[in-house]
């Protein structure tokens, strides 16, 4: 006996676990930077005895570059959503047009 979902199921849960992966890869494209920053600054500033200098200048970098990842994967993430939707429209456009009725009559 198989436990199969039916395909519009399917879609839902894939398209679910798609959008959840795209949320951690954003806090991952947030704190990698970060974090790379912070650590490397350390190792130079032991390696070269500057204190906290180059510390404090790496991870400002990190949280600029941090930031700047998000953003623009915000930014592709909403053309691309924006994308769908038009794609979509004109589906449904060219359906309606094909079976010779409107959307309102149905």
């Amino acid at each position: 006996m198989t436990n199969k979902l039916p395909d519009n199921k399917r879609n839902i849960w894939s398209a679910a676990w798609a959008d959840a992966l795209r949320a951690i890869s954003l806090g991952w494209d947030l704190a990698i930077p970060i974090c790379g920053g912070a650590v490397l600054g350390y190792f130079l500033d032991r390696h070269f005895q500057t204190g906290y200098v180059v510390t404090m200048g790496l991870l400002v970098l990190g949280v600029m570059v941090g930031f700047y990842n998000v953003g623009r994967k915000l930014h592709y993430e909403i053309e691309r959503d924006r994308y769908r939707a038009e794609q979509e429209q004109q589906e449904d456009e060219t359906f309606w047009q094909d079976s010779g009725s409107s959307p309102e009559s149905a």
